[in-house]
């Protein structure tokens, strides 16, 4: 017999480490296989989500709008809503604070009707634009909706819109927009009622006080320290907050520009010092009306008249409304002005260094309690400056502005 191969008896123990080293490889292809998928969602997610938010680029003739900001993009911390962490209401002697937001505002003809309206917020659809602003009471004097008031409908030229303020709210709510009303409170040059109701008066006396000669144009304006001008202003503002508008603006809170004779001839309460505590008074009862009504409210200041030093209702101690919307209009700053004890020749800057100058001392003479609402006229500023503007406000941490179309 021929010698047989030699046997190789396998342990018991050597075939358990093979089984175990056999699992185990089969283990690890699984987690490779798992983080191959997991790589792959991840990198997929991504190209996704960039090619999704990747701005289309085939129409090149799509007019520029301004960029939109909310003031949050460098931050991932949650903020607390209004009430704070404890969870209890606002106070209701102070005026909310606005979050941010960038309208545009219609012209007075989109009021026109519903037709009007709804072909002007049809162009702004994908414009970028989060909220929409409307001029409800013009300064001149007119009303662009339909409004209950009786001193309004007593001047028969007064009222020229033809919808109720709900429906044009209704309207841009619909449209996708946040509605936000712009009401003049004083630069009002109507005559109410037999008597001219609300207007300044002669010292001593019945008549009515003119701008100039009424041969050569002379208007009327609304007074503040007049009790029935104070509840023209809380009715108009609770129609709007009531009606629905977000956010109610208040402008025009400013006494006419007055020459001496008409100083003495309306007498002490438009020569005092104090004087701007009438305008001061008439925007909280006007906001404090729109705010039962639901609205947040703002009150609006010219930038050429701070930088002049007649932005008489910038009394941060005093004023309660703590939103102020600025008019910022560059092409009437002229000359230097004195900022924070320097003097500046701010019509020789160029547009970043302008805004940011002008608007961080607007920040330091209104304080951290109140917000800055930059409004900017789109038909005096170029692209390119206002898109450094925009720069500008966005470094000043400034979360909100309104373009006037």
């Amino acid at each position: 017999m021929g010698r047989r191969g030699r046997k190789i008896y396998r342990t018991k123990d050597g075939s358990r480490k093979r089984k175990i080293k056999k699992f185990f490889g089969v283990l690890l292809f699984i987690i490779l296989l798992a983080g191959l998928v997991f790589l792959g969602y991840i990198v997929g997610s991504s190209i996704h989500d960039y090619f999704k938010g990747k701005p289309d680029n085939e129409d090149k003739s799509e007019a520029w709008t301004p960029p939109v900001f909310t003031g949050k993009a460098d931050t991932d911390e949650e903020l607390p809503d209004a009430a704070g962490d404890s969870g209890a209401e606002p106070e209701q002697e102070e005026s909310r604070t606005i979050s941010g937001f960038s309208a545009y505002q219609l012209p007075a003809s989109a009021l026109e009707s519903s037709e009007t309206l709804n072909a002007a917020l049809e162009e702004l659809k994908n414009s970028g634009y989060t909220a929409v602003a409307v001029t409800l009471k013009s300064e001149g004097g007119k009303i662009y909706y339909k409004t209950n008031s009786e001193m309004a409908q007593s001047c028969e030229t007064a009222i020229a819109g033809d919808m109720y303020a709900g429906q044009i709210v209704s309207l841009i709510k619909n449209a996708g927009f946040t509605p936000i009303a712009k009401i003049n409170l004083l630069e009002d040059h109507n005559l109410y009622g037999e008597y001219k109701t609300g207007a300044y008066r002669f010292e001593g006396s019945s008549s009515t006080w003119y701008d100039n000669a009424v041969g050569s144009g002379g208007k009327p304006w609304l007074s503040p320290f007049d009790t029935d001008t104070q509840s023209y202003a809380a009715y108009l503002g609770s129609e709007a907050g009531s009606a629905g508008y977000d956010y109610v603006i208040f402008d025009g809170i400013v006494f006419p520009p007055f020459r001496n004779t008409d100083l003495n001839y309306i007498g002490g309460i438009v020569k005092s010092a104090d004087r701007y505590k009438a305008l001061i008074s008439i925007a909280d009862i006007a906001s404090k009306a729109a705010e039962q009504g639901g609205a947040q409210t703002a009150v609006t200041i010219s930038a050429a008249d701070f930088l002049e030093g007649k932005a008489e209702l910038l009394k941060p101690g005093e004023l309660t409304v703590k939103n102020i919307t600025v008019e910022y209009f560059p092409g009437e700053f002229a000359g230097t002005a004195v900022l924070d004890g320097e003097e500046v020749a701010v019509s020789e800057l160029d547009a970043y260094e302008k805004a940011f100058t002008v608007f961080s001392e607007v920040k330091r003479v209104a304080g951290e309690d109140c917000t800055i609402i930059p409004e900017l006229r789109y038909s005096e500023l170029s692209q390119a400056d206002l898109s450094d503007i925009i720069t500008a406000l966005m470094d000043l941490d400034i979360e909100s502005y309104v373009i006037i179309g």
